[in-house]
């Protein structure tokens, strides 16, 4: 009986150790496995971290960008307030200061405008419409004070050269109850002078009684030969042509 038992032993004892081994095996491949699984997860988080890392130090970048945007906004935004500030103190000023200058302007347009009234009548279709639109300039709330006394002082500048220049220029006039055509020359401000293109009738303006002289053709030969210096058909010369002063 011992016999038996013994070799029984002999045989189990193989087959448990087989077993132990398997299940050793087993274990290691399960510990394996979990390792393996360990690992991804490591790895992924490792992956996962960097992700959030990098857009961490994407958003730090983005808001440092930005803090940077709005310190210039803000420096922006502080000069326009001081500029807006500056702009209405000089409206301000501007306006006591239009207070003085509009009525100015408007004593120095009613001045040329009288002063014209005055003058000898040439150009006067002309020289009335400038003053018409000086007239409303001043009115304009567009346009600034600076411009409409350029404007002003422009208007002065083109009259002051009429006293200095000669000028030739066609029109129409009323001679014995009749309109004609005429070419006018004008001497400066010293004498205007008319020609009908005929020569039948020539004349001028009396400075004194404010009227038109008709003389007939007797000045014929002197009017068209000033016309022609005027006309730059004939070179500068001697002329004769009545000068009635100005005042008596």
């Amino acid at each position: 009986m011992k016999i038996i038992l013994a070799s029984l032993l002999i045989i189990l004892s193989p087959l448990h150790a087989q077993e132990i081994v398997n299940k050793t095996i087993d274990t290691q491949v399960e510990a394996s496995n979990v390792s393996i699984e360990l690992q991804n997860k490591i790895d992924e988080l490792d992956v996962e971290s960097k992700k959030i890392y990098f857009e961490y130090k994407d958003t730090l970048n983005e808001y440092k960008s930005l803090k940077n945007y709005d310190d210039q906004l803000s420096q922006i935004i502080d000069a326009q307030i001081e500029e807006i500030a500056s702009i209405k103190d000089q409206l301000d000023s501007l306006d006591s200061i239009n207070i003085d200058i509009l009525p100015l302007l408007k004593r120095m347009v009613d001045s040329l405008s009288k002063f014209i009234s005055l003058d000898i009548p040439f150009l006067i279709d002309e020289r009335t419409q400038r003053l018409i639109d000086l007239d409303a300039l001043i009115l304009r709330a567009d346009i600034t004070t600076a411009e409409k006394f350029r404007k002003i002082f422009e208007a002065y500048q083109i009259e002051a050269k009429f006293g200095k220049t000669i000028e030739v220029y066609q029109g129409f006039l009323q001679i014995e109850g009749n309109e004609k055509a005429v070419d006018y020359f004008r001497l400066g401000r010293l004498g205007l002078f008319y020609r009908t293109p005929n020569g039948s009738e020539t004349g001028y303006w009396n400075s004194i009684d404010k009227n038109w002289v008709n003389v007939g053709s007797s000045l014929d030969d002197e009017i068209k030969a000033a016309l022609d210096i005027g006309n730059r058909q004939a070179p500068p010369n001697f002329i004769s042509l009545p000068i009635k002063p100005i005042a008596k």
